[in-house]
């Protein structure tokens, strides 16, 4: 008999019971309930309507019967979807259409319970130091592959009581009630706890409170081995639960099933059910009796350690849950995910496992993120339902069902509880189209929410500008992380849908990687780095990390960048070469998975994205797709030499591209076109030979075809509508670059004449007032500023026009007919037209604000004026580059070598007349001379730009501090002509030549006359630099570019890190006050005088100019990146002066006076002496961080046989021995991040006195060194001498930021291999007052420690000498500092006073431990310094009182051992350091559990006298220590209380006690 009973969900089966007829199955469907969310209903057809009411079979036309076709993609088709028509009535199948397909095999019984298959788990993120601190989640830790095949095999073990009782209720376990699950959640909770791990599952599902409770139930628990009563609470559980059925659990995580520590737990837990709780008792009190106390005791400790920071985790993620549940979703799509401030955020990460531990966990929280499809974030309110199966019959949602939510054919809204980004990433693989398509929308959407919100935030992590207060929480460094992260597998999974057969996937594919390389924001980056000419080269966007500090280099950090996977990882062998399919095999998935992992662009690469490309191209896409393929063809290009070079041999790509270009014909521009000009030109910057085939084959010409049909007016184009102009301004500023980047090279420079008639109508000033009125401004400006910066590098080809020398022609790999020249005949129209932008008073916008500065301007109006300033800009650069080829050696920086001209170019003194006519500069307050008729009435345009640089607008203010720059190198050039031609001839006939007013100021000099004001103009910049000295350095993460494996911005800092505009905004500013500093000295005029008498110098407040403008210069070596090497040459050039030595040097001397130090030892050092210090410190630091890597011939024919080798290369973290360079490539226009060292650290200054411990340079025994460490350690005293100045007067210095463990592991590098900097007698007191300085700092900060708030004293404690934070093997150095000091040093006080700064107190114990432990084995003790010598007082090396175990027993030892003797007679620090913690922990501590520990030590300290009767003296001055007088009446009871300590702690030893009997009794009187 058939069963009629329905199962909603579910398919039932019925046999036939005729012998003659087939098996028919029908499906029971129980009728849909109305507005059930997840039920699928068939559109156009009614469940009720035709069909039988009782029995619900259709009377005459069956339902349809739904079916599912899967979409091949490599996918197993169990993953799903799973559905069935609700409402549908049992159908009866043909007898035809069964026996087809027809199976013996029952299967029914079973199908009710069936799953799909479970997928593979994927590995996490891959945090191997977080693993080790968090090992105890395991819901966070990966399984081997051997695991996870094993886990994944298995099933779990159902047993029929479970069955019956899930068939009567017809609902899963998981889907009952809350009520009724707690107790099972309990119960697997307190399994989980007891061994060691709270899984993820439990986390997401468990109250807070009852987590808290079971933690505190557990920490309550003193034993560590687990109280009775939670034992017996779960034996009863148990109990009372086991007429329903035993259940097998699996593991409770997402990593798999039961595990053999499970079976264990489990038949444990079967042994305390049957237990009572007399019984338990018993059992714990006999394990514990037989346990040893010590392992108990470690036990116990080891358990608390775990419990706490298990705690600690479970507050911050429970924090987490319960703010983001108290936010509503709102429009702008952030979360209220609470960001950890500590960690990521100080100004250098130390990649230690705090700061590790703090910033995995914030990635780790992101997995839990849900987000709608439009890339908001949703609060957990309005999914907590849906996420739980709470009021619905859905289960919940996983990437692994993410497939059963149909969101074409559902009522309600199935896309309501949002999508984790692994399940969005598992929806691209579904078999359905529309959810492909939805997925991979959903994708862009949250890249390009974490990228405009990472664009947003400041780099201070706790500032957010412009986002809603609600939205400060949410963490999109971290979501951007986590999405490029290894978990997620972005990178295949978009790999596998560009491979898809629907449009609508593969463009939102195309966008997904478009967004997930960044093309936007960093072609937005790139666009001002064109327009700034901040640096003339542009950088490749690989993501880098740093090379690890190794010794020989003093653990300094700033080693060379390395890209993230190597170049042969990038293109294997097999993918150049066509091999067999044998080698092809050893290629796999995993290892293109790998790379990706490192790098985005390169694992998207390495999985054959280019040819995929070209395919598509060829397939003539949408305008849209073909767009945003271009972009990602672009972006590729952008990476590195090795991708670009790889987009250059792609096979027809480049002939695809071409014919894009030219296929629509060449009459009116469109998009594709601008992307193809842009991608020619990226791909010529990265190879001269690329830019040179371009040019051959005539495809420059080709892409150039506009400009030989130039618009006949500017009103024919304005004529042709506003999108048509925007899209031609657009494509001719690419083309100009492009054009610009051959002359760079050396080609294309004879194109100007055919060029020479479409640029006039550009360079020229136009009618503003049609183009304002058409809104067309911005287009114009555009293509004239390119203009202007292609005449600028034109200039660069000019010859020398005096001299009659020709240019050279260098070019590498390539005759000399390739390169070209510009014409001198071309070159004073281009300047006549440059010379009509300076007639400030005919330019909008300009004019009116100069005439009134205090005006107010809108933000459009904003906009037009920083489009005409950059054109001005454009035409002063213009200007400049002609000038440097009027003459040889105009500008000799430093030197002052001016050597005379004979003839001044007419257009030389028509160019400085309207500067000074058109009031670029204000002269009317110079001290020296005053130009009333010259002055301007209203301000000058320096004025101006100073206030536009100081709006929060970034165009703005960049456009402004480049115009600035430009003006000050074109007055410098005019002044030096002016100056050189005056004198080769006489001086009175040149000065009665320029008879007129403004020509007098000419012969003055613009910069002279114009001194006040570009005085007031630096110092402004000083103060704004001296506000972004951390720019850079905050940046780097774990020495890395940036969290993620993105490209440019991709790499995921806030603001956008290196790749940010503020950060081109900070160089440009360098490079303003350095054109500054040439004509306004370092030394301020009142110093020059002073600094002759150094002795009888007093500190003046006009002494503060000087310190500034060299405090200013070191704040500018900080903001040199890739490609500015020219601003740290310049800076080094100006700070190291022999004056600037000089100056320091007085400063020193000032100090001495103050500090009466001066009649200690002498100070004097002589002008030869200044000289060589400036030239060592030099060539030093320019060796040391400015000369980039380069690989030597060896290495690279090692290269070579890695083509053989099928297996991903490794990059190793030290730096082999290389030939070095000071230019990374001569055959490209892009600088590679790789191969040097730029950005500076923050200790940069400190290389040259590490010098002398590096043993690789020490064993060459170079001269120099020595004379490079003596600077070092002058220059370093001079800057801490003018820092502590500087503080006075409250003005920050970079000095005072470098922490002061670097400082001190500086001056221990300079004694590491040898004692000669100590050797002389001033860089012996140079050292020792460096000593004595850092000493105070100590003082001053343990002073503040006391003074300081409890809760903040632990942080206070670990700053001050964390050595370990200088590199994770520190103690292995301290060992080696102990070695030579022990072998070289024969008791000097300065080399032992610092050996015993390891031993403070507020250094890190490991490391005090490996330097008494050193130290003790080497017999150095003895050799230390007494305490009222060494480094800081000596109660820092005294208090607190000594309480690590470890620590403490090493003293005890080299008590016994007899070491301390000597010690004790030469009164040395290690005795007194001894005595007072031994002294102070056997008679002062009262912790029960220190007692067993210090009856250990007093019994090895007596046995040891007991052996050695003669010292007894030592015995009696560890009892004595610390005790009053003899007349103190507190002092005979204090003796004896410490003697009754001594005899209970022999434990009735009475050979023991019979010492302490025979000791004299007068010794306690």
């Amino acid at each position: 008999m058939e069963s009629d009973k329905p199962a909603k969900g579910y398919r039932t089966s019925q046999k036939s019971t005729g012998s003659s007829t087939a098996f028919k199955k029908i499906v029971h469907e129980l009728h849909h309930a109305p507005g059930l969310v997840g039920g699928i209903v068939e559109k156009g057809f009614s469940s009720s309507g035709n069909g039988n009411s009782s029995t619900g079979i259709p009377s005459t036309i069956p339902l349809p019967r739904s079916t599912v076709l899967p979409f091949p993609v490599a996918r197993h088709r169990s993953h799903g979807p799973h559905w069935a028509p609700l409402g549908s009535a049992p159908i009866e199948a043909e007898e035809g259409d069964m026996e087809e397909d027809k199976d013996e095999t029952d299967y029914d019984p079973i199908a009710t319970y069936a799953n799909p298959i479970e997928r593979k788990e994927k590995k996490p993120l891959d945090f191997s130091k977080w693993k080790e601190v968090v090992s105890q989640d395991g819901a966070s830790l990966p399984q081997s592959n051997n695991v996870a095949k094993a886990d994944a095999g298995r099933k779990r073990e159902v047993k029929k009581s479970g069955v019956v009782n899930y068939e009567k209720n017809g609902n899963l376990p998981s889907s009952t009630s809350n009520s009724a699950c707690k107790p099972e959640k309990d119960q697997l909770l307190s399994r989980e706890l007891m061994n060691g791990r709270v899984t993820e599952k439990f986390t997401l599902t468990t109250e807070p409170k009852s987590m808290t409770s079971k933690l505190e139930s557990e920490e309550a628990d003193e034993n560590g081995v687990g109280s009775a009563s939670s034992i017996s609470s779960i034996a009863a559980w148990t109990e009372k639960h086991s007429d329903s059925g035993d259940i097998e659990m699996s593991e409770a995580n997402c990593y798999g099933s039961s595990s053999f520590m499970d079976d264990i737990d489990a038949e444990n837990l079967s042994l305390l059910k049957n237990m009572s709780a007399e019984e338990i008792s018993e059992a714990q009190t006999e394990i514990l009796e037989k346990m040893n106390p010590s392992v108990l005791e470690m036990l116990k400790k080891r358990g608390q350690s775990k419990l706490r920071s298990r705690k600690v985790i479970g507050q911050g993620e429970s924090d987490g849950r319960q703010k983001v549940s108290s936010i509503k979703p709102v429009d702008s799509g952030k979360s209220a995910t609470t960001v950890d401030p500590s960690g990521a955020r100080t100004s250098k990460i130390e990649s230690n496992n705090s700061s590790w531990k703090s910033w995995s966990e914030r990635v780790e929280k992101v997995r839990s993120l849900r987000f709608s499809l439009d890339g908001n974030l949703l609060g957990a309110d309005s999914t907590h339902n849906i996420l739980n199966g709470g009021g619905s019959k859905v289960g919940p949602y996983n990437a692994e069902n993410v497939t059963e939510r149909d969101l074409l054919r559902t009522e309600g809204d199935p896309a309501a509880a949002g999508y984790t980004i692994n399940e969005a990433v598992a929806l691209t693989r579904s078999m359905i189209p529309g959810q492909r398509a939805i997925a991979l929308h959903l994708i862009v959407s949250i890249l390009n929410k974490a990228l405009c919100n990472l664009q947003q935030m400041d780099n201070d992590y706790h500032h957010v500008r412009g986002i809603n207060p609600s939205d400060n929480l949410v963490d999109w460094q971290a979501v951007w992380a986590f999405a490029l992260g290894p978990e997620p597998q972005m990178a295949i999974s978009l790999r596998i849908a560009l491979d898809d057969n629907h449009d609508s996937v593969v463009l939102n594919c195309v966008k997904a990687i478009q967004s997930i390389l960044c093309f936007d924001m960093n072609e937005n980056f790139f666009d001002f780095s064109e327009k700034s000419t901040a640096s003339k080269k542009n950088t490749f966007t690989a993501p880098v990390f740093r090379s690890r500090p190794d010794i020989d280099g003093g653990f300094l950090h700033g080693g060379y960048w390395k890209y993230n996977t190597k170049s042969s990882n990038i293109l294997p062998n097999n993918y150049k070469n066509n091999e067999d399919d044998e080698n092809e095999g050893n290629r796999t998935i995993q290892d293109d998975i790998f790379v990706s992992e490192q790098d985005v662009a390169a694992g998207l690469i390495r999985m054959g994205i280019l040819p995929r490309i070209c395919c598509l191209l060829e397939m003539d896409p949408l305008a849209a797709l073909e767009e945003s393929l271009l972009s990602i063809v672009v972006a590729i290009a952008r990476h590195s030499p090795t991708c670009a070079d790889a987009v250059w041999k792609c096979p027809s790509l480049i002939q695809t591209v071409v014919k894009i270009f030219t296929k629509k014909g060449l009459v009116d521009p469109y998009p594709s076109q601008i992307k193809v000009v842009l991608l020619l030109k990226v791909l010529s910057e990265a190879n001269k030979e690329i830019c040179w085939d371009f040019v051959r084959c005539g495809l420059f010409r080709q892409v150039m075809w506009n400009w030989y049909k130039p618009f006949p007016s500017l009103e024919k184009w304005m004529e042709s509508g506003r999108e048509n102009c925007k899209l031609t301004s657009a494509l001719m500023v690419q083309q100009l670059r492009l054009w610009k980047v051959c002359i760079q090279f050396g080609f294309c420079i004879t194109y100007f004449t055919d060029f020479f008639t479409a640029l006039c109508l550009w360079l020229g000033p136009p009618m503003f007032n049609k183009l304002i009125s058409n809104n067309l401004l911005s287009e114009f400006t555009s293509i004239t500023r390119e203009a202007y910066l292609v005449l600028e590098t034109l200039a660069e080809k000019l010859p020398t026009l005096h001299a009659g020398e020709q240019i050279n022609n260098r070019s590498i790999g390539f005759s000399d007919d390739t390169s070209e020249a510009w014409s001198w005949n071309d070159v004073c129209p281009m300047v006549d037209l440059a010379v009509r932008w300076l007639q400030l008073r005919d330019i909008p916008y300009i004019c009116s604000l100069t005439s009134d500065p205090k005006k107010n301007v809108n933000h459009l109006e904003f906009a037009s004026i920083s489009c005409i300033i950059w054109v001005i800009s454009a035409a002063l650069h213009m200007l400049c580059g002609v000038f440097h080829k009027l003459a040889p050696n105009i500008h000799d920086e430093l030197d002052n070598k001016i050597t005379s001209l004979p003839r001044l170019s007419q257009f030389v003194p028509n160019v400085g007349l309207n500067l000074v006519k058109n009031g670029f500069l204000n002269f009317s307050g110079s001290s020296k001379l005053v130009f009333e008729a010259c002055s301007t009435e209203t301000g000058s345009l320096v004025n101006l730009l100073c206030l536009l640089r100081q709006q929060g607008d970034l165009d703005v203010s960049l456009s402004s501090s480049s115009c600035l720059h430009a003006l000050v190198q074109l007055a410098l050039l005019i002044d030096d002509f002016v100056q050189r031609a005056r004198n080769f001839n006489d001086t009175q006939s040149f000065s009665e030549s320029m008879s007129g007013l403004h020509e007098k100021i000419l012969n003055v000099g613009l910069i002279k006359s114009a001194h006040n004001e570009l005085e007031e103009v630096l110092t402004m910049f000083m103060d704004v630099v001296s506000s972004k000295q951390l720019v850079l350095q905050s940046l780097e993460m774990f020495d890395r570019g940036g969290p993620a494996p993105g490209i440019g911005f991709g790499w995921g800092c806030c603001g956008g890190g290196f790749w940010s505009s503020k950060v081109l905004l900070a160089q440009t500013d360098a490079q303003l006050i350095l054109s500054l500093l040439h004509n306004i000295p370092v030394i301020f005029e009142n110093d020059q005088t002073q600094i002759k008498a150094t002795e009888s110098v007093s500190y003046q407040p006009d002494q503060m100019l000087t310190l500034e403008r060299i405090n200013s210069i070191l704040q500018l070596s900080l903001l040199a990146g890739p490609g500015n090497e020219t601003i740290l040459e310049k800076a080094w050039d100006y700070l190291f002066q022999a004056s600037v030595m000089k100056y320091l040097g007085s400063f020193v001397a000032q100090y001495f006076c103050r500090t009466k130090v001066s009649s200690s030892f002498d100070w004097h050092y002589g002008d030869e002496d200044y000289y060589l210090f400036s030239k060592m410190l030099d060539s030093h630091y320019k060796e040391r961080w400015l000369i980039a890597k380069r690989k030597t011939i060896s290495e690279m024919n090692s290269n070579n046989r890695y083509k053989t080798r099928r297996a991903l290369e490794t990059i190793q973290e030290t730096e082999p021995h290389s030939e070095f360079s000071r230019d990374q490539s001569t055959n490209a226009l892009m600088v590679e991040w790789a191969h040097q060292r730029l950005p500076l650290p923050m200790h940069w200054f400190l290389s040259a006195i590490c010098i002398m411990g590096d043993a690789r340079r020490i064993s060459t025994c170079s001269p120099t060194d020595l004379d490079v460490a003596k600077s070092g350690l002058f220059f370093l005293l001079g800057l801490e001498v003018s820092s502590i100045y500087l503080c006075s007067s409250s003005a920050e210095s970079p000095i005072s930021g470098v922490p002061l463990i670097w400082k001190l592991h500086a001056l221990s590098m300079a004694l590491s291999q040898n004692m000669d900097v100590l050797m002389e007698e001033k860089s012996m007191n140079i050292f020792k007052t460096l000593q004595d300085i850092y000493g105070q700092h100590i003082d001053e900060k343990l002073q503040g420690f006391t003074n300081s708030l409890p809760e903040a004293q632990n942080n206070v404690r670990l700053e001050i000498l964390n050595f370990q934070a200088i590199h994770d093997s520190y103690s292995t150095f301290v060992e080696h500092v102990a070695e030579q000091f022990c072998a070289l040093s024969y008791g000097d006080i300065i080399y032992g006073r610092q050996v015993a700064v390891y031993l403070h107190r507020k250094v890190e114990p490991t490391i005090r431990l490996a330097m008494w432990n050193a130290l003790s084995n080497l017999g150095g003790l003895e050799l230390l310094p007494p305490i009222e010598k060494c480094i800081a007082n000596a109660e820092g090396y005294l208090e607190p009182v000594e309480d690590r175990e470890d620590i403490l027993e090493s003293y005890s030892k080299s008590w016994t051992s007899g070491i301390l003797n000597k010690a004790a007679l030469r009164g040395s620090i290690s005795f007194t350091i001894a005595s007072h913690h031994l002294s102070s922990f056997l008679f002062n501590t009262n912790s029960p559990e220190k007692v067993a520990f210090r009856n250990k030590l007093v019994k090895s300290l007596l046995r040891s006298h007991l052996q050695k009767p003669q010292d007894e003296a030592m015995l009696l001055s560890l009892v004595q220590y610390g005790l009053t007088t003899s007349e103190d009446p507190t002092h005979k009871s204090e003796a004896t209380r410490r003697l009754a300590v001594l005899k209970e702690a022999c434990g009735g030893n009475s050979s023991l006690v019979a010492l302490l009997e025979k000791l004299d009794p007068s010794a306690y009187d």
